[in-house]
């Protein structure tokens, strides 16, 4: 079976984010298993090569990324819908509405969706009405690089390279509202901890949601205890979650919510909230906190801090292992399988 692959995320805005992620561990994986697919990297989305199966690994609501009409058959991985779930907090403009309505034809000529859990499962049925019988749930996984680190003289180096405090908390991810960043620096203000921020969009202060939270640092006073890194390279982030005293995800909501397995792996305890797919991800093994409610994130921070102990990391890492981009890669293969033979 001959599959193509749109791996334009590479190559633009996505690549040093989720969905280049994705698309990056999807090719790798696909490569290591060799079960019976002919893969193919294309990277114009509107002129994809002749296949039996043509997989777009992301979907703008509210831009042009589908095609209308199809020469093959295709599979579209929607990784959340975040977006139509809240929309005063997401505003399209006219412009995107009218794009959504092209987004929502083209994904009628789509052979079957993709999504990263049973929640964005959901999500796609009830805002973009797409047959429930052709979403399928595919699990993401953590990096295969990510793991608990015992390199001491590693561990400090990095510390060292990033000036790192002696102890903090982590935020790995975006600014988007969802994201509870407001909230998540009044917790770290009230348990009066450190905390490091890593994501692209944490020093982009062209953002509105990125002045806005230097704004709120400021206002509370904890500009001096908030350490902004930016975008990290995946080797240098594993040692940081190694060196981190517990991850924070304190979400109002997500479609999956990686950080909190790639936090499990490197053996660090997470702290997130009980709510979307957050809970299908970490189950019993995370410390579940109210995100609306920063005493309570606070509470868990300060219960949280010194727990970092041999039998509760391995029991995090044991967790994790449930993931793995193996399982990501084989479930997809079934569904371009199914979608091949209808």
């Amino acid at each position: 079976m001959k599959v193509a692959i749109d791996a334009s995320p590479l190559k633009n805005q996505h690549n040093t984010r989720g969905i280049g992620s994705y698309t990056q561990n999807l090719i790798e994986s696909f490569k290591r298993l060799k079960e019976g697919i002919e893969l193919e990297q294309f990277y114009d989305p509107k002129n994809p090569p002749n296949v039996d199966v043509v997989h777009y690994p992301y979907f703008d609501f509210y831009f042009n990324t589908l095609p209308i009409f199809k020469k093959q058959k295709r599979v579209v991985t929607i990784h959340d819908v975040i977006p139509l779930v809240f929309p005063d907090k997401f505003p399209a403009g006219l412009k995107g509405r009218f794009n959504l309505q092209r987004q929502k034809l083209a994904l009628k000529n789509t052979d079957a969706v993709i999504c990263d859990s049973v929640t964005s499962k959901q999500d796609i049925i009830n805002k973009l009405g797409y047959p429930q019988d052709k979403i399928h749930a595919v699990y993401l996984a953590q990096g295969k690089n990510f793991k608990k680190i015992n390199d001491k003289k590693l561990l400090n180096k990095i510390s060292k390279k990033y000036k790192l405090p002696l102890r903090f908390i982590l935020y790995v991810g975006d600014v988007n509202w969802n994201k509870n960043l407001p909230n998540l620096l009044e917790a770290s203000k009230l348990a009066d901890v450190n905390l490091v921020m890593v994501g692209k969009a944490i020093l982009d202060e062209n953002l509105e949601q990125t002045k806005s939270l230097i704004s709120k640092m400021k206002s509370i006073g904890i500009s001096e205890k908030v350490l902004r890194l930016g975008y990290i390279q995946e080797e240098d982030l594993i040692s940081i979650y190694n060196l981190a005293s517990a991850t924070l995800v304190p979400s109002f909501y997500e479609g999956f919510g990686l950080p909190v397995l790639e936090s499990m792996t490197c053996g660090t305890p997470v702290i997130c909230s009980k709510n979307s797919s957050l809970t299908e991800i970490a189950e019993e093994a995370a410390i579940y906190c109210d995100p609306n409610d920063s005493k309570d994130i606070a509470l868990k921070i300060n219960q949280t801090i010194g727990l970092k102990k041999p039998d509760l990391s391995e029991r995090l890492i044991s967790h994790a292992k449930k993931f793995s981009w193996e399982k990501v890669a084989t479930e997809t293969i079934r569904v371009y399988k199914k979608v091949a033979l209808e």
